[in-house]
C-alpha cells in the first residue's frame, strides 16, 4: 500500500533538491507556459514550439468563450490552468486499433492517430505516448491497460500528450482503463484527457476518463482531466496511485471523481477540482484496512459520500484542515474498533496555526440526512477533532448506538472534541455511552439540533465543559441515561449553560465522588432519581457557591415537569462520608416513590447510616416531604434552609435525628406545617437540643421518643404527640430530659388533636438525673394510657426512683392526673398549674 505520507515524503525531498520557488514555477506555471495560452491558438504563449494545425477530424480544444459543443464549466481554478491541448498533434493522421501484447511507441512516426478500434494493451506490453502526440477516439471506444500492462503518456507543458474524442462532445468515447496493471508503473504527465466517459467498463466504479480498478498501479501529474460526461477520474478501492500533483480536473459532468474511501487519500490539494457541473469528489463508501495510514487533503471542493454506502475506518485517517466532507442520504461514517481505526481531523493550519475548519456535512442541508459519525471500541488510538463542524447528521441508528447524532462514541471508544460546532442535527449534536473515553470536550458549541445538545450517560456526564455552549436547541438540555459513577471516579458535572436531564425512570447511582459546580442545574424524568451508594461509598458534594468570588450560584436538582412527586428525588443510602453535602442548593418537585427501608418519600432522604450536611437550601414541592432522616443517619448541620411548599410536611426524622434542624432555617408554607418524627432512641452518649423551629415537631402515631441521653428541648419549642405516642425518659444511660422555657416563650408538649388523652405524655422512668427539668412548659392533652409500674395515667408521671425538678409549668386537659409520682421519687415543684384534668391534678 502506497500511503499519503509516501507522496508527501517524495514531495518535500523535490522541493530540497530544486528550490520551492524553482518546483512551483515548472510545475504550475511551466516556466509561463501553463498558467497562460494565446486566446486564439491555444498555444502557451512565449512558447518556443509552435503546435501543428489540427486537422478538421479534430475535436476543438480552444477555451476562448464559443460555447460551441462546450458543456457547463468554468475551467481551471486556483491558479491551474489546463495542459494546452492545442499544441498536440497536426500533420498525416494514422489510424490505429486492436490488441498490443508487446512494447509499442506511438508519436515516432506521426503526432496524431485516429483510434478505430479500442486499443487493449495486454501481456505485459508497455504503451508509450510521446511528448505532443494526440490520440482521437472515435465513438464508444476506448484504451485498456490490461494485468502486467502499461501506459507511459509523458509530455512537457509546451507539447503535452492528448487523449481526446473525434467529436469534442462529453461521452463520446469511453477513457482509458486501467485494470489490475500493478507490475509496471502507468504514468500520465502533462496529459489531457477529455470527452471520455461515455460508457462504463466492467467492475468499474464510474463512468470517467480515466478509471483504475483491481489493483493498478498509476501516477498522474500535471495532467487534465476534462469534459468527460461523468467524472473526469474513478479510482476502486484495490488500486495503487504514487502521485497524484498539479492536475486539473475540469468541466466534468457529474464532478471531478469518483473515489472509494480506501484511495481517496491520493487526491493532492496541489490540483484544481473546480468548474464541474457538480463541483464535488464522490466517495464510493468501503472499508478502509487496518494497516491504512493516510490523509484526505483538503481540496478545493467538497468529498462526497456516496448515498447508501457507509465509510469504515479501520486504520489511521487523517483530515486536513480546510476539508469538506458532505455525505449522501443515510450514509455514515463508522470509526471501527476492528484495527481499531482513528480518526483525526483538526482544522488548524499546523504551522502557522490558522483556523481552517473541518466540515462534515449532509449533501442536502436537511437535519438527519445522514447517519453522523460513529466512533464504536476504538480505544487504543484516540480519534480527535479540533475546529470541526458536524451538521445535518443524526438521521439513522448504527447498531448499539447509544442515541442518533452527528457524533457518537460507543463501546469504550476513546476521543478528544475540542473548539468544534454540532448543528442541525435531527436528533442530539452529540451522545456518548457509559463506557465511552472523552479525554476532551471544551469550547464546542452545540445548537439548533432537533431532539436537545447531546445525550450522555451518567458516568460520562463529567467530560462536558462549562467553556462551550449548548443552547438554541429545539429543547436546551442534555440527555443524562442512568448510570454508575465508578468507585474509583472522581468526577465533576460542570455548570454548562442547559440542564443535565436525567431520562425518566433511570437512576444516577453516585458510587464514586460526584461534584456538581455552582450553577448546575439537573432535571430528572418522571421517575429518575439520584442515589449516593454505599458501594465505594458515593460522595455528592454539591455546593451552589463560587469558590473564587463566593458569589451564590444556586445548585438545582429539579423535576423535567414542575409537577410534585415528578421524580424521586435524591437519596444518601450507606454512604458515611464527609464529602456529602448540600450547600445553597433548590431540590424541588421530587418525593415521588420510595427507596427499598427508606424513612419516607422525600426530595431528599438520607438512611443506612449515611452522613450528610445541609446548609442553605431550599427543599420544595415535594410530594410529601421535603426532608427525611432515618434514625442511623448523620446530619453534621441543618442550618439557614428554607422548607416549603411540601405536600406531607416540612420533614420526616427520627427521634434521634431531629435535633440537626436549625431554628435559623423556616420550615413553613408547607401543606401542613409539621416536622414528623418517628419514634427511635436518643442514645446514652447523645447529648442533643431540639431548636424551636417555626413549626411543631410531631410525634407519629403509636410512637415513643426514648430518652437514654441527654435532650434539651429550646425555649419556645412545640412537640406535638400523634394518638398514642409518648415521651419516656429511661434509666439505661440514665436519660435526662431538661426542658426549660421562658415566662411567655414556653415550651408546649400537646397532643396532635385537641383532645384530653390524645396522648400518653412524659415519663420519668428509673432516672435520677439533676437534669430532668421541666420549667415553663405546658403539657396538656396527655395521660391515655399507663406505663408498666407506673403510678397512674397522667401528663407527666414519675416513677421507679426518678427525679423531677417542675416549675412554674400549666399540666392542663389529661385524661388522668396532671401529675402522678410514685413514691420512691421526687419531684421539685413550685409555680405550677394544674386545670381541667379528668382524674385530678396530682395522685
Amino acid at each position: 500500500m502506497t500511503g499519503r505520507g509516501d507522496r508527501s515524503t517524495r514531495r518535500r525531498d523535490l522541493l530540497k533538491a530544486v528550490g520551492a520557488t524553482t518546483f512551483a514555477t515548472s510545475v504550475a506555471g511551466c516556466s509561463g507556459l501553463l498558467g497562460e495560452t494565446d486566446d486564439q491558438s491555444g498555444t502557451p504563449t512565449g512558447a518556443s514550439t509552435t503546435a501543428a494545425p489540427e486537422t478538421d477530424q479534430s475535436p476543438s480544444t480552444d477555451d476562448t468563450g464559443d460555447d460551441t459543443d462546450q458543456p457547463a464549466g468554468d475551467g481551471a481554478t486556483a491558479g491551474l490552468d489546463a495542459c494546452p491541448a492545442g499544441n498536440a498533434g497536426g500533420g498525416e493522421v494514422v489510424e490505429i486499433g486492436g490488441t498490443y501484447t508487446e512494447d509499442t511507441t506511438l508519436g515516432a512516426d506521426a503526432s496524431e492517430y485516429l483510434v478505430t478500434d479500442s486499443i487493449d494493451v495486454e501481456n505485459g506490453a508497455v504503451l508509450t505516448v510521446e511528448p505532443g502526440t494526440k490520440l482521437r477516439f472515435a465513438q464508444d471506444t476506448a484504451l485498456a491497460i490490461r494485468s502486467d500492462s502499461a501506459l507511459s503518456a509523458v509530455g512537457t507543458c509546451a507539447d503535452p500528450v492528448v487523449f481526446t474524442g473525434d467529436q469534442a462532445t462529453r461521452g463520446y468515447w469511453n477513457g482509458i482503463f486501467f485494470e489490475g496493471a500493478d507490475r509496471v508503473q502507468s504514468e500520465l504527465t502533462y496529459s489531457v484527457v477529455e470527452y471520455g466517459g461515455g460508457d462504463s467498463f466492467i467492475f468499474a466504479p464510474a463512468r470517467a476518463n480515466v478509471v483504475a480498478i483491481d489493483g493498478a498501479r498509476l501516477r498522474i501529474d500535471s495532467s487534465t482531466l476534462r469534459e468527460s460526461d461523468a467524472y473526469g477520474l474513478a479510482y476502486s478501492g484495490s488500486v495503487s496511485v504514487d502521485s497524484f500533483e498539479q492536475n486539473v480536473l475540469t468541466a466534468n459532468g457529474d464532478g471531478a471523481a469518483f473515489v472509494s474511501a480506501a484511495t481517496a487519500h491520493y487526491l493532492s490539494d496541489s490540483s484544481s477540482y473546480t468548474g464541474n457541473d457538480e463541483d464535488r469528489v464522490e466517495i464510493r463508501g468501503t472499508d478502509i484496512g487496518a494497516e491504512f495510514e493516510g490523509t484526505w487533503d483538503a481540496l478545493d471542493v467538497p468529498y462526497r459520500a456516496v448515498t447508501g454506502d457507509n465509510i469504515v475506518l479501520n486504520g489511521e485517517l487523517t483530515i486536513a484542515p480546510g476539508t469538506t466532507v458532505e455525505f449522501g442520504q443515510n450514509v455514515g461514517f463508522r470509526v471501527s474498533e476492528d484495527g481499531p481505526g482513528s480518526l483525526h481531523a483538526v482544522g488548524m493550519d499546523p504551522e502557522t496555526e490558522a483556523v481552517r475548519p473541518i466540515t462534515f456535512t449532509g449533501a442536502q442541508q436537511t437535519r438527519g440526512y445522514w447517519k453522523g459519525i460513529g466512533i464504536v471500541g476504538s480505544d487504543q488510538t484516540p480519534s480527535r477533532f479540533e475546529h470541526v463542524v458536524f451538521e445535518y447528521g443524526g438521521g439513522d441508528d448504527y447498531i448499539f448506538q447509544p442515541g442518533r447524532a452527528n457524533l457518537s462514541v460507543w463501546d469504550g471508544s476513546r476521543v478528544s472534541i475540542a473548539n468544534c460546532t454540532f448543528r442541525e442535527s435531527d436528533n442530539y449534536g452529540f451522545s456518548f455511552s457509559g463506557n465511552a473515553r472523552v479525554d476532551a470536550f471544551v469550547q464546542n458549541t452545540v445548537t439548533a439540533n432537533g431532539t436537545a445538545a447531546g445525550r450522555v450517560t451518567a458516568a460520562t456526564a463529567h467530560v462536558l465543559s462549562d467553556t462551550g455552549t449548548y443552547t438554541g436547541n429545539d429543547d436546551d438540555y442534555v440527555r443524562v441515561r442512568g448510570d454508575t459513577i465508578a468507585g474509583d471516579d472522581a468526577v465533576t458535572w460542570d455548570a454548562i449553560d442547559a440542564p443535565y436531564r436525567v431520562h425518566t425512570g433511570e437512576n444516577v447511582q453516585v458510587d464514586g465522588h460526584l461534584t456538581v459546580d455552582p450553577g448546575a442545574t439537573i432535571e430528572f424524568g418522571q421517575g429518575a432519581r439520584m442515589t449516593v451508594e454505599e458501594n465505594g461509598p458515593g460522595r455528592l458534594t454539591a455546593v451552589g457557591i463560587d469558590r473564587d468570588t463566593e458569589e451564590s450560584k444556586p445548585i438545582t436538582f429539579t423535576g423535567e415537569q414542575r409537577t410534585r412527586g415528578y421524580w424521586d428525588g435524591i437519596a444518601f443510602r450507606g454512604s458515611d462520608r464527609t464529602e456529602n453535602q448540600l450547600r445553597n442548593c433548590v431540590v424541588e418537585y421530587g418525593g415521588g416513590d420510595d427507596w427499598i427501608f427508606a424513612p419516607a418519600r422525600a426530595n431528599v432522604v438520607v438512611f443506612e447510616g449515611s452522613r450528610v450536611r445541609i446548609d442553605g437550601c431550599t427543599l420544595r414541592e415535594s410530594d410529601n416531604y421535603g426532608f427525611a432522616f432515618s434514625g442511623s443517619a448523620t446530619v453534621d448541620s441543618f442550618t439557614t434552609n428554607t422548607v416549603t411548599g411540601n405536600s406531607s410536611g416540612a420533614g420526616l426524622v427520627s427521634a434521634a435525628t431531629a435535633h440537626p434542624l436549625s431554628d435559623t432555617g423556616t420550615y413553613t408554607g408547607n401543606d401542613e406545617d409539621i416536622v414528623l418524627v418517628r419514634g427511635a432512641n436518643i442514645g446514652s452518649r447523645q447529648t442533643v437540643t431540639w431548636d424551636a423551629i417555626d413549626v411543631p415537631y410531631r410525634v407519629h402515631t403509636d410512637d415513643n421518643v426514648e430518652v437514654n441521653g441527654h435532650l434539651t428541648v429550646d425555649p419556645g419549642t412545640t412537640v406535638e404527640f400523634g394518638q398514642g405516642a409518648r415521651m419516656t425518659v429511661e434509666e439505661d444511660g440514665p436519660g435526662a430530659l431538661t426542658a426549660v422555657g421562658e415566662s411567655g416563650n414556653p415550651i408546649t408538649f400537646t397532643g396532635e388533636q385537641q383532645t384530653a388523652g390524645y396522648w400518653d405524655g412524659i415519663a420519668f422512668r428509673g432516672t435520677a438525673r439533676t437534669e430532668n427539668q421541666l420549667h415553663w412548659c405546658v403539657v396538656e392533652y396527655g395521660g391515655r394510657d399507663d406505663w408498666i409500674f407506673a403510678p397512674g395515667h397522667g401528663n407527666v408521671v414519675v416513677f421507679e426512683g426518678s427525679t423531677l425538678s417542675l416549675q412554674n409549668s400549666t399540666l392542663r386537659n389529661g385524661s388522668g392526673y396532671g401529675l402522678a409520682v410514685s413514691g420512691d421519687s421526687t419531684v421539685s415543684s413550685s409555680g405550677n398549674t394544674f386545670a381541667a384534668n379528668g382524674a385530678g391534678a396530682q395522685n
